[in-house]
């Protein structure tokens, strides 16, 4: 019996990193979901919109977010997304290296 829920807790966690990696994507494809108009610009509003649809950010908080990212203008360009995520990613490899040493 132990064996068996091992065997299922394996096969659980296998499909959701499986799951994870699948719907990870690119910082283009994450661009696209939040560019609701698909006029190749984050509006303040898209950004608000999608940040707070899932009820894990505040208005301001992602309107505060949106000022950082959209460099002084009313838009998030695909150039500045994708350099906030490289930026964050770095900062998350950072973070990970100087914990595990």
């Amino acid at each position: 019996m132990t064996k068996f829920k091992t065997v299922i807790a394996m096969t659980g966690l296998l499909s959701a990193a499986m799951f994870s990696a699948a719907s990870a994507g690119s910082p283009a494809d994450y661009f696209n979901k939040i560019d609701a108009d698909a006029n190749g610009a984050i509006s303040k509003a898209e950004f608000v919109a999608y940040k707070t649809a899932d009820g894990k950010s505040t208005t301001e908080q992602a309107e505060t977010k949106f000022t950082k990212l959209a460099a002084g203008d009313d838009t998030i360009t695909l150039a500045e997304f994708e350099a906030a995520m490289k930026a964050h990613d770095h900062r998350k490899a950072k973070d990970k290296a100087d914990t595990s040493s």
